[in-house]
């Protein structure tokens, strides 16, 4: 079986094309020009050399708006007539549904499936008639990639990925109540710990390079007014500060990095709480690197919105991967026996005085944090690696 993975946003695609391979599936990954951040290019996730890797390919297609619009069919046909299965996320779907091309699996990596298809976006009341051909178009891309999603023969989600789960219901579709394959581990050179070497005068560290959204409503969600942004990392941001003025630890760490709309405004709550001495703000960094200063902190810490399941993350995923103790919102999937994260070791919080709470925990008990980390890695080989590779071969077959 030969198959196409086409986009690669957050390096899942990346990750799950790695796993097939070392399963003897004949697996490419279709890149598509400036459809992902750059630390989320492949490079970016490795520490193996890439040069000269036959798999990685180029999408004839970016997601410029003439690709809407022009013929494409003829072109996506004949790049893909040589694959018997085609995974996909990200707006392709539209594309591809352009061509007459159906998706044997979609694996969303969120707002592909619970924004690209509705009409979220606001049109500014400036220059109605100027913004009249783009509102038409933002129409047809809507269309497209609902259309293309409904096509598809199998969606990955979960029970308790609300969002992504309503979204699915207003499509028609059903889903497989499957997780998503985020991250795929392997073993860390020497220099990729050097940047987080300082990690080991500090006590207590906790690292959250989890998007700053708290404050603005970036996704957007119907109810910001009542819940806030989708990450709330600013929950984090109160706790360590409560931590801090507790004196629960000699020389506590928060390491954040600037990534997300609210970075100015996580900044601005740190100096308000007094805690700007003990707050690290690294520059937005590869995965190849950034689970290195996973690695090698006390806890990790994800997000804490109300119906944002932090199962669908990729901080959390790489948490579980290396092995450290992960703080976040599951909504309750771990326990639910019928979400895939049933009794992941996961410390759930969802108010600052639960992530407080965790904090306190670890200072009188690092010993049970510990042996929590290491179930961690355990549950990550067994439910999100290979494993869960081959439950996807399964399905496609």
């Amino acid at each position: 079986m030969k198959i196409a993975l086409i986009d690669n946003m957050n390096n899942n695609m990346f990750a799950l094309a790695r796993y097939f391979r070392a399963l003897g599936i004949d697996a490419d990954l279709f890149l598509i020009p400036d459809s992902s951040h750059q630390h989320f290019a492949p490079e970016q996730d490795s520490w193996e050399s890439l040069e000269g890797v036959q798999w990685l390919r180029k999408f004839p297609l970016s997601y410029s708006w003439m690709n809407y619009l022009l013929p494409v069919k003829h072109l996506l046909r004949k790049e893909l007539s040589a694959y018997d299965r085609v995974i996909a996320c990200g707006p392709s779907l539209g594309l591809l549904h352009r061509a007459g091309i159906r998706v044997d699996l979609f694996i969303p990596y969120g707002s592909d499936l619970y924004n690209l298809p509705f009409i979220r976006k606001q049109i500014s009341n400036s220059r109605p008639f100027k913004l009249a051909f783009v509102f038409f178009l933002i129409l047809y891309r809507c269309y497209l990639q609902k259309k293309g999603i409904q096509n598809a023969k199998s969606i990955i989600s979960n029970a308790n990925w609300k969002v992504a789960e309503q979204a699915v219901d207003r499509l028609g579709c059903r889903s497989v109540n499957f997780p998503r394959i985020m991250i795929h581990k392997e073993e860390l050179p020497r220099r990729a710990f050097e940047k987080f070497g300082f990690f080991k005068k500090h006590d207590f560290v906790v690292f959250s390079p989890t998007r700053h959204l708290w404050k603005t409503n970036d996704e957007p969600l119907s109810d910001f007014d009542r819940f806030g942004g989708a990450k709330r990392n600013d929950k984090l941001v109160v706790a360590f500060a409560r931590a801090v003025n507790e004196k629960l630890f000699d020389n506590p760490l928060l390491a954040l990095c600037e990534y997300g709309a609210d970075v100015g405004h996580t900044k601005e709550l740190v100096r308000e709480l007094g805690v700007e001495s003990l707050v690290h703000w690294f520059p937005i960094m590869p995965r190849r690197e950034l689970v290195a200063g996973i690695s090698m902190a006390t806890l990790v810490a994800d997000q804490f919105r109300e119906g944002m399941s932090a199962t669908s993350a990729g901080t959390t995923n790489e948490a579980l991967a290396y092995g450290t103790p992960v703080i976040t919102n599951t909504d309750g999937a771990i326990l639910s026996e019928d979400d895939p994260y049933f009794e992941c070791p996961i410390l759930e919080a969802i108010t600052a005085d639960e992530i407080y709470g965790h904090f306190k925990d670890y200072a009188r008990n690092p010993d049970k944090f510990s042996e929590t980390g290491r179930r961690s890695e355990k549950w990550f080989t067994k439910n999100l690696g290979q494993g869960l590779a081959e439950k996807y071969l399964v399905l496609l077959r």
